[in-house]
Order: structure tokens, then sequence, then C-alpha cells
């Protein structure tokens, strides 16, 4: 027979062990503890109190900035900086080992604007930008988009099997903005004399536009009622849209005209071809009449041409557009940009 003080130390190891077991399952319960990381800036240590962990689906822990409103922006250990005095571009460049530039693409700021204390930054875990994914869009498409390999886009992401879906935001590694905008001035039409080439028309004193702009990283370079009659295909590095009889040619985008010429150029006809910045180039072929002229700066929608039938085309019912995109010197296929 056990003594009573027997009995109460077994009473007391029970209590213990059930205090235990009740501790470790509340504790199961709950988040694990990270600690906030601290990296070193030029005035001592500020901690990035933006950058945590979140549970997703499945419980895989992804590390994620966050806004102020609390949403998912890209994963990949990007992190938000709270702006200090005496902070630039150009030493959160250093900072971070990236480019001033993907600072600037990646938080929407304009170059030459200076930065202000209080202000919140985005800044991505490597050069490039953030692409925002719209619906019916595919991996390989945004890849073939920015000229980069989904391969890399998907490792930055944690892409698994290539699934993306609409609204959320990638990291292109090594990407530019798809389009510079420029700041466009008043177009003050040209007179033309007798050095015009055969052909040109006199540039309208208010330039027309399109009545109907249409969605897209480039509007479609004719009306509404145009449609394609051919597709971009391995032997044919182009769209071609036709309006029946003809009608108005509109820039896809802002830019600059490279090139205006008449004649047979190559079988493109009278042609004309925009440099819209960061190595993307539209031109537009066949045209009957052109109304803008090398070094002119157009906006997006404004027309720059007539619809024709020069150069290799078929006979009058050959009237169309030829409609090319080129990123750093290789034809894409335009429907990526127009949808």
């Amino acid at each position: 027979m056990l003594s009573p003080a027997d009995l109460t130390r077994r009473w007391l190891s029970i209590r213990v062990r059930m205090l235990s077991i009740a501790v470790f399952g509340v504790a199961s319960l709950l988040p694990p503890y990270v600690p906030h990381a601290e990296l070193a800036s030029d005035a001592g240590a500020f901690d990035i109190s933006h950058t945590v962990l979140l549970v997703e689906d499945g419980f895989l822990m992804k590390t994620s900035p966050l806004t102020k409103e609390g949403t998912r922006r890209a994963y990949s250990e990007g992190v938000i900086h709270t702006v200090r005095e005496g902070d630039s571009l150009e030493r959160l460049s250093d900072r971070y080992d990236v480019s001033v530039d993907t600072i600037r693409w990646a938080n929407n700021l304009e170059q030459g604007i200076a930065i202000q204390p209080g202000q919140e930054l985005l800044i991505l875990p490597v050069d490039g930008i953030l692409h925002t994914v719209k619906r019916g869009q595919t991996l390989l498409g945004i890849a073939e988009l920015y000229g980069a390999k989904s391969a890399e886009i998907a490792t930055q992401n944690r892409v698994k099997d290539g699934f993306i879906s609409a609204g959320e935001e990638l990291i292109i590694p090594g990407g530019k903005p798809l389009v510079t905008k420029p700041k466009v001035v008043a177009v003050i039409p040209k007179p033309v004399g007798s050095t015009a080439k055969p052909g040109a028309i006199q540039k309208p004193a208010q330039p027309s536009y399109t009545s109907s702009p249409t969605p897209g990283v480039l509007q479609k370079p004719c009306s509404e009622i145009c449609f394609i009659t051919q597709y971009f295909t391995a032997s044919h590095y182009a769209l071609d849209m036709q309006e029946r009889g003809g009608g108005a040619i509109y820039a896809a985008e802002a830019g600059t005209v490279i090139r205006s010429e008449y004649g047979w150029n190559g079988g493109y006809g009278n042609v004309i071809e925009v440099d819209h910045g960061n190595g993307l180039v539209t031109l537009y072929g066949h045209n009957k009449a052109l109304m803008v002229e090398e070094g002119d700066t157009v906006v997006r929608g404004q027309q720059i041409a007539t619809m024709g039938n020069t150069g290799l085309v078929y006979g009058k019912t050959g009237i169309h557009t030829h409609f090319e995109v080129q990123l750093d010197g290789v034809k894409k296929n335009p429907l990526l940009y127009l949808q």
C-alpha cells in the first residue's frame, strides 16, 4: 500500500503530464514565430517590417511583401522600403543591388522625380518588372511578350506546373516596360513643299484619332470593322488586316516615327515604322498615303496613313495593312500585344 507521500507525488506527476500535453496542443495551433530580418544601411540597421511569411493553401510557406491593404503582391522575397531622410533611388539601388530603373518601374515613378520621406517603395529581388496577368494569358505567352524565358519566370515566381491566374503579379526577370510613354507635345503639321515625296498628302491641321480605342498593350491599327485576313505564321511574320474599300491606319501606341517611305521598299510598299521605346517597334505596310514623316511624334490612336495596296499585293482587292510588331529586332505575333 502506497504511503500518503507517494500518492501525492504520483498525483503531481499526472498533473504535470496533463499540463504539458495541453500546452503542446495549444502551441501547435499557433503560427510559427518569425523574427524580422535586419539589413545594414548607411545610417545603421533597419528592419524590413513588411516582409512576412504567409500560410498558403496546403500550408506552403511563401515570403511575400504586403501593401497597406494586406493583399499579396509578388512572391520571391521582394520588400517594401519606407523612404527615410537622405534616401535616393541611387542609394537604394546600391543597397538592394537592383537598378534604378527596376525601382522606378515597380513603383510607377517618373524619371527625374525625387522620392519623399515616408513614401513606400516596392523593391523587387532582381532586376526586371512586374506583370499583372490578364484573363486568358499563359506563362508561355507572357514570356513571348517580353522576349523572356518561361522557365526563369516560373522559377522566380515559384510557379508550379505553369499554373497562373488572372490578377496575379509576376516578376519578369530582366524585363522592361513594353512601351515607353513619351511626353507628347501638340502636333504641328509641316507644310508640304516641292520636296514632298510622290503621292504625299497635306497633313490635317488636327490629327485624326480612332473613335473607339481598343484594349491591349497596343492599339488595333485600323477601325473596329477591320478584320484579319492572314495570321502570324512561320512564313508570315505579321497580321494582314483589311477594311473593304480602305480606311484609316492608326498608330498602335505613342512613339517616334523612324521610317516613312514611299516606293517598293522590299515589298512593303509605302511603309511607316514607329519606335515605342525599349526595343518595341511597329510597322505598317502597303499604305496608300502617308500622313507622318520621319522624326514626328505620334500618340496612340493617331491616324498616320490610309490603307492601300502598294508593294507586293495582288490587285485592287489586296487593299489591307501589313502590321508587324518587333521586339529587339525579333518579329513577334501581334495578337499577343493586341489582346
